[in-house]
């Protein structure tokens, strides 16, 4: 997904913040990964396109994607990693044994979301989760965690 298709100019002029060619090349980073990207790979593809970009410059402006909903952040225990927000809210399944990540629909949370409302009377209001576990191939291989 593209942030040229969720009209990020619009939305940042709407909430009252700049567009600027810095924080587009910041958003091409995060676009350029195709799924979740670290700080640091961001950081790398931005100073490829502009060497005058540092690193409290993406930082800044990571922090404000996230908060006008441009880009979900997910933090996994020991890194934050960074993708453009999609349309449809969406899921991720995370091999902790390969690293593998396959996207499941919202749909597919749903069910525990209503199952913690009738058992718990909470709320779930998430758009973006991950959840860690081992996928088949590492399941079938029969690799354990911390064997790779």
């Amino acid at each position: 997904m593209s942030h040229h298709l969720l009209h990020w100019e619009h939305i940042l002029r709407t909430t009252g913040h700049r567009v600027t060619r810095q924080r587009e090349i910041i958003l091409d980073a995060v676009c350029a990964a195709g799924e979740h990207t670290s700080f640091d790979d961001i950081y790398g593809r931005t100073r490829d396109r502009d060497r005058s970009v540092d690193r409290s410059t993406v930082y800044r402006a990571l922090h404000l994607f996230v908060e006008v909903g441009l880009v979900v952040e997910a933090k996994t225990g020991g890194e934050t990693l960074y993708e453009i927000r999609k349309v449809l809210p969406h899921h991720h399944l995370v091999c902790r044994t390969c690293g593998k990540e396959r996207e499941v629909s919202d749909a597919s949370v749903q069910a525990m979301a209503e199952e913690v409302y009738r058992n718990h009377r909470f709320r779930v209001a998430t758009d973006h989760l991950m959840l860690f576990g081992r996928c088949e191939h590492c399941q079938d291989a029969g690799i354990r965690e911390g064997d790779r």
